[in-house]
């Protein structure tokens, strides 16, 4: 196996260890992007140009990156028509005090599902579980 499969399968390896960070606790996030994964790597399966595939690799540092740090979770509290969302510290760091209160839905389904448009409740956490939250 020559250095470029190598990165290649550690990429791949690496945003299913981001997705399942990401999306644990949630079934369906968790096939969705396995299948979205799987789709693009299957996408991008006959490259063989050296060049390209650096430049595909690229993406997969970048997805790993936003993954991890560029998407946050929250629940609708429908007692208290909020989105509660838990801030940990890396991404707390990379926002500002505007970007850090507002929540885009990522699907239409989710944006459907919003019962008159609710707040979004932000608190930080300093999980005694290494970030592993279940949130």
């Amino acid at each position: 196996m020559s250095a470029l499969s190598t990165r290649v399968l550690s990429g791949y390896r690496r945003l299913f260890r981001a997705r399942k960070s990401l999306f644990s606790g949630d079934d369906r996030a968790m096939r969705e992007s396995r299948v979205a994964i799987r789709s693009e790597f299957d996408k991008h399966r006959q490259v063989t140009d050296p060049a390209h595939i650096e430049g595909l690799l690229v993406m997969v540092d970048e997805a790993e990156d936003m993954l991890l740090h560029g998407i946050v979770r929250g629940e609708l509290n429908p007692e208290r028509n909020t989105y509660e969302v838990k801030i940990k510290k890396e991404h707390a760091e990379s926002m500002d005090r505007e970007t850090i209160t507002h929540v885009d839905p990522i699907t239409a389904e989710t944006s459907v599902n919003e019962s008159g448009k609710p707040d979004v409740v932000v608190t930080s956490t300093q999980s005694s579980n290494n970030g592993k939250d279940k949130r």
